[in-house]
C-alpha cells in the first residue's frame, strides 16, 4: 500500500539545502520511491515522501538518513488510497 511519510526535524531550509543533495541523488535510485518534497510550516521544517510501501521507506531511511543527518527526526505515516503519476 502506498504511504506518505512526513518527517519533521529541527533544521532550517538552509541546513536542508546543505545536507540534502547527496541523499537525494541516492534517493532517486531507490526501489519504491515516488516523490520527495520539502517545506517550512508553522510546526517547523518538513520533508515528505511518497513510497510504494512503508518497508521500502524504512529500509532506505535506516540505512541512509539516520547515519547522515544529525537531527532528531519524527515521522508520521499516512496510508494512501491512490497515487497518480504523470
Amino acid at each position: 500500500m502506498p504511504v506518505l511519510i512526513r518527517h519533521r526535524a529541527p533544521m532550517s531550509p538552509a541546513e536542508y539545502d546543505e545536507s540534502a543533495p547527496p541523499l537525494i541523488a541516492l534517493l532517486k535510485q531507490q526501489p519504491g520511491f515516488l516523490v520527495h518534497v520539502a517545506y517550512d510550516d508553522a510546526g517547523g521544517f518538513v520533508v515528505a515522501e511518497v513510497w510504494e510501501t512503508q518497508e521500502q521507506h524504512d529500509a532506505w531511511f535506516d540505512a541512509n538518513v539516520k547515519p547522515n543527518v544529525p537531527f532528531e527526526i519524527t515521522q508520521e505515516v499516512i496510508d494512501l488510497h491512490s497515487v497518480v503519476k504523470p
